[in-house]
């Protein structure tokens, strides 16, 4: 996975308020969190962009953290579609965290969505209607 802040010209923001919550007692936000805001990042891009709901696997995840968030920071999750296979039903979903007040970024990582079908127990290709979501072209704020 590349670094590059051009990787960041595209996609959806969704923004989070650490609560503390989604802190340790030294007011830095625990690792989990950030898993947490990636799937509700995802989820309300696929809500907001999809009409027909999706049924998919979560298949893996991976995070590079670079600075902690805070207690209080507004933290902006950037989703990108990344890598795909139409046929084996696999889209790589990228993950951009950084601070909004200061800009500085906080982690990059990425989750593996496999699509499934749930009453034949097995992976299908990716549905024609979510492709749309790879060729959006602005940055929508969710």
């Amino acid at each position: 996975m590349g670094r590059g802040i051009s990787q960041m010209v595209k996609g959806h923001i969704y923004e989070h308020l650490v609560t503390p919550r989604d802190v340790t007692d030294q007011s830095i936000a625990y690792d989990e969190s950030y898993i947490e805001w990636a799937c509700t990042a995802r989820e309300r891009m696929i809500a907001e962009h999809l009409e027909t709901r999706l049924r998919f696997l979560f298949g893996e995840t991976y995070l590079w953290y670079i600075t902690p968030a805070f207690f209080d920071n507004q933290v902006e999750i950037r989703v990108t579609v990344g890598d795909y296979n139409i046929e084996k039903g696999r889209v790589k979903l990228d993950f951009h965290f950084s601070n909004k007040t200061s800009g500085q970024m906080l982690a990059e990582g990425y989750q593996v969505i496999l699509f499934y079908d749930f009453e034949s127990g097995k992976r299908i290709p990716i549905p024609d209607h979510f492709l749309k979501l790879a060729d959006i072209g602005t940055v929508e704020k969710l």
